[in-house]
C-alpha cells in the first residue's frame, strides 16, 4: 500500500520544482534594486531603492508607475522562491526520512516464518486483494444468442471494446470483477467494471459508452450516467468513462493511458 502522504508529498515536490523553474525564468529580466513603499496622508508613496546601502530610493513618480510593478513584482518572486526552496528541503527530508520506516513495512522486513504466525497491523496488499477477490457477488446474466468476445481471464465480454478493457486490466494486473451487481438508490445497476486500485484501496467504475450513435443508447446512457452521480460516483473521482460510436473507435492507448493515470498510482 502506497502511503497518500508520501505519495502527495512527491507530487507536491514536482509542483515546487516546476514552479521554481517557471520563477527563475520570469527573474531573468528584472530591473536592478528594490522598491520601498511609505504612506503620506492615506496616499501611497513609492521609492526606488537601487542597491541595499540605498535606504530611501528615488522616488517614482505616475508616469514611471511600470517601474513600480516590475519591483513589486520582482519582491514577490524572491519572497516566492525562497519559500519554495525551504518547503522542497522540508518535503525531501520528509520523504526520504519515512522511506522504508513506516509502520506497514516492517511487516514485509519479517523473515517468511516470522510473518507467518504474525498478524500485521494493516493488511498487506497481497491479503486486501485476496480477501477483495474472494467477496462473492452478482454478475449480470448473459442473454440467448449474444455474440461474446472471451478474455485472457475468461471473461465472457459483450463487445469488442469491454474485451479490450479487460485484458489491459488483465495484463496490468489490476483485480476487477465484469458487470458485477451494484445498488444505486434502490435501482440495481451492473456496471462493465468494478475495478479495485490497490495502491490506494479504492474501488472505482468503470462504464465503456459504446454505442454512442444509437438515439436510444445515448439516452440509456445518459440516464445511467446521472444514476451514479446522484449514488456518488463522479466522473474522474471513482467513475471512469471511455466513449465510441460507429465512426470513432476505442483507442488501445487511450484505455492503457486511462489505466496508467487512475489506477497505477
Amino acid at each position: 500500500m502506497k502511503l497518500e502522504i508520501i505519495e502527495a508529498a512527491k507530487r507536491r515536490l514536482q509542483v515546487l520544482r516546476r514552479t521554481a523553474g517557471e520563477i527563475i525564468k520570469m527573474q531573468e529580466n528584472e530591473p536592478d534594486g528594490s522598491l520601498r513603499i511609505t504612506t503620506r496622508d492615506g496616499k501611497a508613496l513609492m521609492y526606488h531603492r537601487s542597491n541595499s546601502k540605498d535606504r530611501n530610493g528615488k522616488y517614482i513618480s505616475q508616469n514611471d508607475s511600470e517601474l513600480a510593478c516590475r519591483l513589486a513584482e520582482k519582491g514577490y518572486l524572491i519572497k516566492a522562491l525562497k519559500s519554495i526552496k525551504a518547503e522542497e528541503a522540508h518535503l525531501q527530508k520528509y520523504i526520504d526520512d519515512c522511506a522504508g520506516n513506516t509502520f506497514e513495512q516492517e511487516y514485509e522486513k519479517l523473515t517468511s516464518i516470522r510473518q507467518k504466525i504474525t498478524v500485521p497491523v494493516v493488511e498487506t496488499d497481497e491479503m486486501f486483494v485476496a480477501r477483495w477477490n474472494s467477496q462473492k457477488y452478482i454478475q449480470k446474466t448473459s442473454g440467448d444468442g449474444t455474440d461474446y468476445y472471451k478474455s485472457k481471464r475468461c471473461d465472457l465480454c459483450r463487445s469488442k471494446s469491454e474485451y479490450i478493457i479487460a485484458d489491459e486490466l488483465y495484463y496490468a494486473g489490476i483485480p476487477y470483477r465484469y458487470e458485477c451487481k451494484t445498488v444505486i438508490d434502490n435501482i440495481p445497476i451492473y456496471p462493465d467494471f468494478t475495478i479495485l486500485n490497490v495502491a490506494r484501496r479504492k474501488e472505482f467504475i468503470w462504464e465503456h459508452m459504446g454505442k454512442l450513435s444509437d438515439p436510444e443508447y445515448a439516452e440509456s446512457a445518459t440516464v445511467k450516467l446521472n444514476t451514479y452521480m446522484s449514488g456518488g460516483y463522479y466522473p474522474g473521482v471513482n467513475l471512469l468513462l471511455t466513449f465510441e460510436s460507429s465512426k470513432t473507435p476505442i483507442k488501445v492507448e487511450l484505455v492503457r493511458n486511462m489505466i496508467s493515470t487512475f489506477l497505477l498510482k
